[in-house]
Parts: structure tokens; C-alpha cells; sequence
């Protein structure tokens, strides 16, 4: 389940963000990317798995006039405002599908039953009686 979740939104995260320069067939500029997917987790003694937290870098460069002090420089130079654009709109289309595909992860470990002999720390949804309803809406956090 985390493979297939981890493998999905690395691809997306590489195809939102990865951008290359070429000339002649040859990589001339890396003009954006991403790292490697970070997992922090924690195991206690008696064998409690804990995800702590997911995480994954990358970058795109925009590039900025110089010189832009110089009428004369500035109109050699191409005006940013569209790259810029173009990244507030990446970044903020990127951060949404991480949002997204974190929250279903969550609901995947949230809803995955445990491996056969695991004691759950909580009852699983299924193994609930009806005694323990309070009679409120059911909510999930």
C-alpha cells in the first residue's frame, strides 16, 4: 500500500516540477526538480509503528532581470511576471495534490485492517459492538 501510494506521488511531484534545458539533444539547464520522499516514523519498544510525518523537496527556478535600474537593460531583459505566474500556479496545483494524496494515505492506514496476530491499540470499525454508539454523528479526524 505505501509503495504504490510513495511510487504515485513521487511521479506526480517529478512531472509538476522537473524542467529541462536542452540544445542540440544535450541538457544544457536544470531548471527544476525534486528530491527523494522523506518518512519519519517511530517504533516503540512494544512494537507500535507510528508514521510521524512524509515529506519531499524540489524546486523551479525563475529567472529575474538583472538589471533592471537600466532603462536601457531592461529591455534587453524578458520580463518575469509570466514565469512567476506560472510557478505561483505549479506550486499552488503541486501543494494541492500533495494535500490530497496525503489525506488519502491517511484514510488508507486509518482503515487498513492490521497484518493477521497484531493486537490494534483501538478497535477497528468492524469489531465495534453497537453497545459503544452514543447515538451522535459518526466523525472521523
Amino acid at each position: 500500500m505505501f509503495g504504490a501510494w510513495s511510487a504515485s506521488i513521487v511521479e506526480k511531484i517529478h512531472v509538476a516540477l522537473t524542467d529541462m534545458e536542452e540544445r542540440n539533444g544535450r541538457i544544457v539547464a536544470v531548471l527544476g526538480g525534486n528530491g527523494d520522499l522523506e518518512v519519519q516514523a517511530h517504533c516503540r519498544s512494544d512494537g507500535i509503528f507510528s508514521l510521524r510525518g512524509v515529506a519531499i523537496s524540489g524546486f523551479r527556478t525563475v529567472r529575474v532581470p538583472r538589471v533592471w535600474d537600466d532603462p536601457e537593460r531592461r529591455e534587453a531583459e524578458r520580463d518575469p511576471h509570466g514565469d512567476l505566474r506560472r510557478l505561483v500556479r505549479t506550486f499552488k496545483a503541486t501543494l494541492d495534490e500533495w494535500t490530497k494524496s496525503v489525506s488519502e494515505l491517511a484514510t488508507w492506514i486509518r482503515y487498513s485492517p492490521p497484518p493477521l496476530g497484531v493486537k490494534p491499540i483501538e478497535p477497528w470499525f468492524e469489531d465495534q459492538s453497537e453497545d459503544d454508539d452514543d447515538g451522535g454523528p459518526e466523525t472521523i479526524h
